[in-house]
């Protein structure tokens, strides 16, 4: 889209102002920082009841609630590492004590890890300047968050297993043991239980920036179902379009639905708000995911069971594909799926998600049966107990699915210019009922 011009003026500049012709760059540049602080003051107040005005951007440091909580994320992250030094052997058991600890520890670095990147991203200069650049709703910040702190924790994940993996499949496949698979069991499952509360946390917020979007856009016609895209002329910046789908590649059929993480659209509740407990509801595969990760996975497996870390250490290796995944969302968010880094990342995701999740429980399974010198694999699955059977389903058919998913969306971005053509041609052709306007042309298509 083009600003308009003037005799006198060059085009609109950030904050909707004419740049004089003998202006000079630095000043130019100056007001960009101002535009961002506009546009972060109206968003947070929509969001949070806030009345006072964010400063400029030029003028934010960094505050000091942002450094504490860097330092409490680094501090957390050196006592537990520091509680682990002292253990002589690798073959030693966690205790309960030690493990509290570790949870506890572990609940202090991801929550205060999330909080130094909401506040960096939301009241430093350059996280201001970033988000104005990309233009990033709350919303949109708190998402690039979620899917940060995921990418680190699986890096920590992968980074375990496969230490425990190398140091205890040439040992004994079924029955070698290492102390760190069970204190990251520990560490870890705080994660996941704080996971359902940030996806939470950036579902809430996505229905508070919609609702304003769909206040500052309640007097624009609508067309099938759709706001028309529309120019912020106060700030001078094109708003987030309201017809923008999720990561998965769907897309809301009408202004009142909004996509989340598994790819489904829900309806915006009348008065903005979302119930925990409704939220979890509505999302069963990701909790009974994250509860059953979180809960048996990491803790019952690991501290009640003893034993067969080598075996667990491949499902700590599972999460090798989780930074492709958190990158691609994080691009999405940052309306970059044109970019050829998008499109590289896709493939990687899509590589190590096949190798690290669906291709990894089969061959467990099978050197599984080699360890006990069964016939064959599925002789080796029929022995083990019903309780272990149900856990394995419970861990690899939501792979299934999310694979599916991966599959779809690729195809979709790899695929997209046949049924590009076909729904333009028809949009050409069938006007709108109720402005008798080719749907084309309110689409922005002409």
């Amino acid at each position: 889209m083009h600003h308009r011009r003037n005799g006198d003026c060059q085009p609109l500049v950030g904050n909707g102002a004419c740049k004089d012709a003998t202006e000079s760059p630095t000043a130019t540049e100056a007001t960009i920082p101002e535009a961002v602080a506009a546009t972060a003051s109206a968003a947070a107040s929509a969001s949070a009841g806030e009345t006072a005005p964010l400063k400029a951007a030029n003028t934010l440091p960094m505050s000091c609630g942002c450094y504490f909580s860097l330092a409490c994320s680094i501090g957390s992250m050196g006592l537990a590492c520091g509680s682990l030094w002292q253990i002589p052997n690798t073959t030693d058991r966690i205790t309960l004590q030690r493990g509290l600890f570790l949870t506890s520890l572990g609940f202090i670095y991801f929550v205060s890890l999330t909080d130094f990147c909401n506040k960096y991203l939301l009241e430093t200069k350059r996280g201001q300047q970033f988000r104005y650049k990309y233009r990033l709703m709350i919303s949109d910040v708190l998402e690039i968050t979620n899917k940060i702190v995921s990418a680190i924790q699986a890096s920590f994940s992968f980074l375990v297993g496969l230490i425990v993996c190398k140091s205890t499949c040439s040992k004994s496949f079924v029955y070698a043991s290492h102390f760190l698979m069970e204190a990251y069991g520990w560490f870890g499952t705080a994660y996941f239980m704080y996971d359902i509360w940030s996806m939470y946390k950036v579902h809430t917020q996505k229905i508070a920036d919609k609702l304003h979007l769909l206040r500052l856009t309640k007097s624009q016609p609508f067309s099938n179902g759709h706001a028309r895209s529309y120019y912020d002329k106060a700030g001078g910046r094109s708003m987030p379009d309201l017809r923008t789908g999720n990561n998965n590649g769907s897309t809301p059929s009408t202004p009142h639905e909004i996509c989340d993480y598994d790819g489904a659209t829900v309806q915006i509740p009348k008065d903005g708000r979302w119930d925990f407990l409704k939220y979890v509801l509505t999302h069963p595969v990701m909790m009974i995911h994250h509860v059953f990760i979180g809960t048996f996975g990491l803790l019952v497996v690991t501290y009640i069971r003893g034993g067969g870390h080598c075996i667990y250490s491949y499902m700590f290796m599972m999460e090798f594909s989780t930074p492709f995944v958190s990158m691609r969302s994080i691009l999405s968010t940052m309306k970059l799926k044109d970019s050829r880094t998008y499109i590289v990342n896709g493939l990687l995701m899509l590589a190590t998600f096949f190798v690290c999740r669906v291709c990894m429980w089969p061959y467990v399974m099978w050197r599984y049966s080699l360890a006990i010198d069964a016939a064959t694999m599925w002789a080796a699955m029929s022995g083990l107990p019903r309780g272990c059977l149900i856990s394995i389903a419970i861990l690899f058919l939501p792979q299934l699915y999310w694979f599916y998913l991966m599959v779809m969306g690729a195809l979709k971005v790899f695929l997209p210019k046949r049924r590009k053509r076909s729904s333009a041609l028809s949009n050409e052709i069938v006007p709108n009922a109720l402005t008798a306007t080719p749907t084309a042309t309110i689409n922005g298509i002409n």
